[in-house]
């Protein structure tokens, strides 16, 4: 395992988890000592700073072209979905465009019954996607890399997740967009939030679905996390709500023995998409991936295989 990871989990002060229903979040703290300022993508949009369309007129649906007109490094989250244009869109890894500069990026679909433009350019989702479509993604990514050094998804396993996930919640979505899940089950989301609170200086959380560790998030600052927070949480919801009638046993928590698995993780490097360097990490228990910048941890997530 890379030093800087290491460093990092070294660092990790839990709070006290928190529950409801059949999830349970433990979120916590890593002391901050890095200057780097990164533009998140909601700011970005938001301030008229970055620009998101279609490659060109036809379009590509593993492709989009990101255009930041600030002075400032652009990042985007694995997993942050954007809307409109021809079809909605996740993006494939963390990437961090260069201030004013442009780059065609690698997404995945999650909307496959439209193409066909609603809008010339791509909005804010406000939503990622769900910490099951981000696992696979993330495994079929690592695939990718090692075989064609490519940032490429497997788009149909991607349209299945989604697919099973409107089944599960007993939905029926007219272009099957991820988006619409989100929105429809918004009460359900909301109530399970509530048991969520944002902590102070919180960078990071570990979530536990129907007893079982599921995943481990970590964004490089409290600032930056804040941004990320209920969208990360609303992830992990979505998949929760769609389980909730599975019988499972009591969780034992055992974040401390999961750190320290991932941090005997064997780990390949790869130039990043932007600025950075990607990481991709695995064993026959877990699979992750983490971008360094400047000698700095931006982001991580790592996943429990044993929900696959």
């Amino acid at each position: 395992m890379t030093d800087v990871i290491i460093e990092v989990l070294n660092q990790i002060n839990l709070f006290q988890p928190e529950s409801y229903e059949n999830m349970t979040v433990v979120g916590f703290n890593i002391p901050e000592n890095n200057p780097i300022d990164l533009m998140s993508l909601e700011i970005g949009l938001d301030l008229g700073l970055v620009e998101i369309c279609e490659v060109n007129e036809d379009g590509t649906v593993g492709e989009v072209k990101v255009i930041n007109k600030a002075v400032t490094p652009l990042l985007l989250l694995d997993g942050e979905e954007i809307i409109g244009s021809k079809q909605n869109r996740i993006v494939n890894t963390t990437i961090i465009i260069p201030a004013k500069s442009e780059k065609v990026i690698p997404v995945s679909c999650t909307e496959s019954g439209r193409w066909n433009y609603n809008s010339t350019k791509f909005h804010y989702s406000n939503h990622m996607a769900t910490s099951r479509v981000r696992r696979d993604k993330l495994n079929s990514v690592s695939n990718s890399l090692r075989c064609s050094n490519s940032f490429k998804s497997n788009q149909s396993e991607v349209w299945k997740n989604i697919a099973e996930t409107e089944k599960d919640l007993k939905l029926h979505n007219q272009t099957c967009a991820l988006h619409d899940s989100f929105n429809k089950k918004s009460s359900d989301i909301d109530e399970y939030k509530k048991a969520f609170k944002l902590h102070d200086k919180q960078n990071g959380l570990i979530v536990y679905i129907n007893g079982k560790l599921v995943g481990f998030e970590i964004i490089y600052n409290s600032s930056r996390y804040k941004e990320y927070h209920n969208k990360l949480v609303e992830s992990y919801i979505l998949d929760a709500i769609s389980r909730q009638n599975e019988e499972y046993e009591k969780e034992e928590f055992n974040e401390d023995i999961f750190i320290n698995k991932i941090k005997e993780l064997e780990y390949e490097t790869f130039d990043s998409v932007g600025l950075g360097v990607d990481y991709r990490l695995e064993n026959d228990n877990i699979r992750g991936s983490a971008v360094i910048y400047k000698n700095n941890l931006i982001n991580a997530s790592f996943f429990n295989k044993a929900e696959s």
